[in-house]
């Protein structure tokens, strides 16, 4: 094979081999699904038919929590991450609840009954919770300003460690 032909070769396995392992922005930060990688964006629909993106939260600190109607310990989080949403939702500071799994039916009258007024996303067939590699319910991932995750916590996550979190990567909201 010709010269050309190998290098174009191997500018597409290059290519090829980063976009798999998840690339860089334009921040030279890594994507990823792990601690200091770049969240992976993605878009789901709210359980009221809307389109939410994760990049559309970007500038302000996310918590992805990954969850289902029928696991206790993510319906025992859920009036934390609702009080943690309420304190420092209007200093930039958002949640957004990715239910997986559940049909619409069933997470709609749920949420209404748990009084949660974050976000709501259906990952209906379990693709994001796939792509970030959540191996249980509940799990979260604390994402910086900078769209840079800052914190991955598999299992419960109580008031007192969002709380934790929350302050190191927003150290104004810990006197709050």
């Amino acid at each position: 094979m010709r010269k050309k032909g190998w290098l174009a070769i191997g500018l597409l396995v290059s290519t090829l081999l980063l976009a798999a392992c998840g690339g860089t922005q334009g921040n030279g930060v890594p994507q990823g699904v792990n601690q200091g990688n770049q969240a992976l964006d993605f878009t789901l629909e709210t359980v009221d038919g809307q389109t939410v993106s994760l990049s559309d939260y970007h500038g302000q600190v996310v918590l992805i929590n990954f969850w289902a109607t029928w696991c206790p310990p993510c319906r025992a989080e859920i009036p934390g991450l609702e009080a943690a949403y309420r304190e420092h939702n209007g200093h930039g500071f958002v949640v957004l609840g990715v239910n997986v799994q559940d049909p619409p039916q069933v997470v709609a009258p749920f949420v209404d009954q748990m009084g949660v007024t974050y976000p709501i996303l259906l990952d209906l067939n379990g693709t994001v919770m796939q792509d970030y590699r959540a191996q249980g319910l509940p799990m979260s991932v604390l994402v910086d300003r900078d769209g840079v995750i800052q914190v991955r916590h598999v299992g419960y996550l109580s008031e007192s460690q969002l709380a934790q979190y929350l302050s190191s990567v927003a150290p104004e909201w810990s006197s709050r």
